[in-house]
Protein backbone atom coordinates (compact mmCIF):
# COMPACT_ATOMS: atom_id res chain seq x y z
CA UNK A 1 0.00 0.00 0.00
CA UNK A 2 1.44 3.35 -0.98
CA UNK A 3 1.30 6.45 1.19
CA UNK A 4 -0.80 8.14 -1.53
CA UNK A 5 -3.58 5.64 -0.77
CA UNK A 6 -3.79 6.92 2.84
CA UNK A 7 -5.69 10.08 3.71
CA UNK A 8 -5.76 11.51 7.23
CA UNK A 9 -9.37 12.70 7.56
CA UNK A 10 -9.41 13.68 11.25
CA UNK A 11 -6.90 14.12 14.04
CA UNK A 12 -7.01 15.69 17.46
CA UNK A 13 -5.97 14.89 21.02
CA UNK A 14 -8.42 11.98 21.12
CA UNK A 15 -7.92 10.07 17.88
CA UNK A 16 -6.38 9.88 14.43
CA UNK A 17 -8.60 8.72 11.58
CA UNK A 18 -7.23 7.56 8.25
CA UNK A 19 -8.94 6.34 5.13
CA UNK A 20 -6.95 3.72 3.22
CA UNK A 21 -8.40 3.76 -0.28
CA UNK A 22 -7.08 0.28 -0.92
CA UNK A 23 -8.30 -1.96 0.74
CA UNK A 24 -11.30 0.34 1.47
CA UNK A 25 -10.43 0.69 5.14
CA UNK A 26 -11.12 3.20 7.89
CA UNK A 27 -8.31 3.17 10.46
CA UNK A 28 -9.00 4.73 13.87
CA UNK A 29 -6.23 5.05 16.43
CA UNK A 30 -7.67 6.06 19.79
CA UNK A 31 -5.06 8.13 21.65
CA UNK A 32 -6.72 8.13 25.08
CA UNK A 33 -9.58 6.72 27.10
CA UNK A 34 -12.91 8.44 26.33
CA UNK A 35 -16.26 8.52 28.08
CA UNK A 36 -19.59 10.31 27.91
CA UNK A 37 -20.26 13.16 25.51
CA UNK A 38 -16.75 13.17 24.04
CA UNK A 39 -17.01 9.47 23.20
CA UNK A 40 -20.42 10.00 21.60
CA UNK A 41 -19.21 13.02 19.60
CA UNK A 42 -16.23 11.08 18.24
CA UNK A 43 -18.30 8.04 17.28
CA UNK A 44 -20.91 10.25 15.60
CA UNK A 45 -18.10 11.89 13.62
CA UNK A 46 -16.95 8.42 12.58
CA UNK A 47 -20.43 7.69 11.23
CA UNK A 48 -20.22 10.87 9.14
CA UNK A 49 -16.82 9.81 7.80
CA UNK A 50 -18.14 6.33 7.02
CA UNK A 51 -21.06 7.89 5.16
CA UNK A 52 -18.69 10.12 3.19
CA UNK A 53 -15.94 7.63 2.30
CA UNK A 54 -17.95 4.36 2.27
CA UNK A 55 -15.21 2.05 3.64
CA UNK A 56 -15.91 -1.67 3.70
CA UNK A 57 -13.55 -2.34 6.60
CA UNK A 58 -12.83 -0.63 9.91
CA UNK A 59 -9.70 -1.23 11.95
CA UNK A 60 -9.83 0.41 15.36
CA UNK A 61 -6.84 0.46 17.69
CA UNK A 62 -8.49 0.86 21.09
CA UNK A 63 -5.54 -0.09 23.30
CA UNK A 64 -5.85 3.28 25.08
CA UNK A 65 -9.42 2.40 26.09
CA UNK A 66 -9.60 0.56 29.39
CA UNK A 67 -13.33 -0.08 29.68
CA UNK A 68 -16.70 1.26 28.60
CA UNK A 69 -19.10 2.65 31.17
CA UNK A 70 -22.54 1.07 31.36
CA UNK A 71 -24.12 4.21 29.92
CA UNK A 72 -21.64 4.41 27.03
CA UNK A 73 -21.96 0.70 26.28
CA UNK A 74 -25.75 1.04 26.18
CA UNK A 75 -25.52 4.03 23.83
CA UNK A 76 -23.05 2.23 21.56
CA UNK A 77 -25.22 -0.90 21.38
CA UNK A 78 -28.56 0.87 21.01
CA UNK A 79 -27.65 3.94 18.94
CA UNK A 80 -24.30 3.51 17.22
CA UNK A 81 -24.08 -0.17 16.26
CA UNK A 82 -27.49 -0.31 14.49
CA UNK A 83 -26.38 2.55 12.21
CA UNK A 84 -22.94 1.01 11.68
CA UNK A 85 -24.44 -2.36 10.76
CA UNK A 86 -26.48 -0.67 8.01
CA UNK A 87 -23.48 1.27 6.66
CA UNK A 88 -20.91 0.32 4.03
CA UNK A 89 -18.73 -1.33 6.71
CA UNK A 90 -18.82 -5.11 6.36
CA UNK A 91 -16.00 -5.99 8.78
CA UNK A 92 -14.96 -4.23 11.97
CA UNK A 93 -11.85 -5.30 13.87
CA UNK A 94 -10.96 -3.75 17.20
CA UNK A 95 -7.48 -4.09 18.69
CA UNK A 96 -7.51 -4.17 22.47
CA UNK A 97 -5.06 -4.68 25.28
CA UNK A 98 -5.00 -8.28 26.48
CA UNK A 99 -7.01 -8.82 29.68
CA UNK A 100 -8.62 -5.37 29.56
CA UNK A 101 -12.22 -4.84 30.63
CA UNK A 102 -12.94 -3.75 27.06
CA UNK A 103 -12.81 -7.43 26.09
CA UNK A 104 -16.08 -7.93 27.99
CA UNK A 105 -17.70 -5.28 25.79
CA UNK A 106 -16.41 -7.04 22.69
CA UNK A 107 -17.89 -10.35 23.81
CA UNK A 108 -21.20 -8.62 24.53
CA UNK A 109 -21.17 -6.95 21.10
CA UNK A 110 -20.48 -10.25 19.35
CA UNK A 111 -23.38 -11.86 21.21
CA UNK A 112 -25.74 -8.98 20.36
CA UNK A 113 -24.82 -9.22 16.68
CA UNK A 114 -25.39 -12.99 16.65
CA UNK A 115 -28.79 -12.65 18.28
CA UNK A 116 -30.05 -9.84 15.99
CA UNK A 117 -32.87 -10.55 13.57
CA UNK A 118 -31.53 -11.20 10.06
CA UNK A 119 -30.97 -7.89 8.27
CA UNK A 120 -27.81 -6.29 7.00
CA UNK A 121 -26.08 -7.75 10.07
CA UNK A 122 -25.90 -11.05 8.17
CA UNK A 123 -22.98 -9.56 6.25
CA UNK A 124 -21.53 -7.46 9.09
CA UNK A 125 -18.77 -9.10 11.09
CA UNK A 126 -17.03 -7.91 14.25
CA UNK A 127 -13.95 -9.42 15.87
CA UNK A 128 -11.50 -8.26 18.47
CA UNK A 129 -7.75 -8.84 18.53
CA UNK A 130 -4.75 -8.05 20.69
CA UNK A 131 -2.45 -7.77 17.67
CA UNK A 132 -2.98 -5.14 14.98
CA UNK A 133 -1.29 -7.18 12.23
CA UNK A 134 -3.63 -10.11 12.88
CA UNK A 135 -6.63 -7.77 12.79
CA UNK A 136 -5.49 -6.31 9.47
CA UNK A 137 -4.97 -9.79 8.02
CA UNK A 138 -8.51 -10.82 9.01
CA UNK A 139 -10.00 -7.63 7.60
CA UNK A 140 -8.31 -8.00 4.23
CA UNK A 141 -8.70 -11.77 3.83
Amino acid sequence: MSESDIIVVAEDDFYRVEVHEKPSLLYVHWKCHLEGDILKDKFLMLLKLIDKFKPERWLGNAKATYYTTIQDARWLLEEFIPVLVKSSVLRYARVETANSLLLLDSLNLQEKLRSRPPIHSETFEFRYFTDEAQAYTWLTA
